[in-house]
């Protein structure tokens, strides 16, 4: 039987595995790991090791310019004239009119379903007279045999 060296599946053809328990860069089963410790940055690594380091967060605590300061609910305003307004209302009208198309088709589409079911729901109601009125027949028929069967049976008896 032939032995690989190095492979990922090496240990099961008689070779050893290669793994290691450190993360020190050697191969594990045929890949190479990076230490855990090169994957920090260099603030990180002093962190780890108790070194305080000053970071300067200033920029996201300054306030955007006053240029930029809008009033909560309030929009940006477009000149009527400008050709960024009309594509905007171009947009939303086709928008606008997709929406009413797809809700008249739902609508239509629920008045179809509405009108099979109620006329399914009359053909099990004939379904169901029918079926009554022949339970009602059968029952009958079944009780006027058994009155019969009595009968013959009262005058079975009586002749002996």
């Amino acid at each position: 039987m032939p032995q690989m060296d190095g492979g990922p599946y090496s240990h099961l053809m008689g070779g050893q595995p290669r793994t290691t328990d450190n993360r020190s860069g050697e191969p594990m089963m045929g890949l190479a790991y990076l230490p855990y410790s090169s994957c920090l940055t260099a603030s990180e690594r002093a962190a780890q090791h108790g070194h305080i380091v000053q970071q300067d967060f200033s920029q996201f605590l300054l306030p955007p310019p006053p240029s930029t300061l809008r009033q909560p609910g309030q929009k940006r305003s477009l000149s009527k004239d400008s050709v960024e307004y009309r594509m905007r209302r171009e947009r939303n009208n086709i928008a606008v009119r997709k929406s009413r198309d797809k809700a008249r088709r739902r609508i239509l589409l629920t008045q179809q379903r509405a009108l099979q079911l109620e006329e399914e729901n009359h053909r099990l109601q004939l379904t169901i007279e029918q079926l009554s009125h022949e339970v009602d027949t059968l029952r009958h028929y079944l009780s006027q045999r058994h009155l019969q069967t009595k009968v013959d049976d009262m005058g079975v008896g009586e002749n002996c």
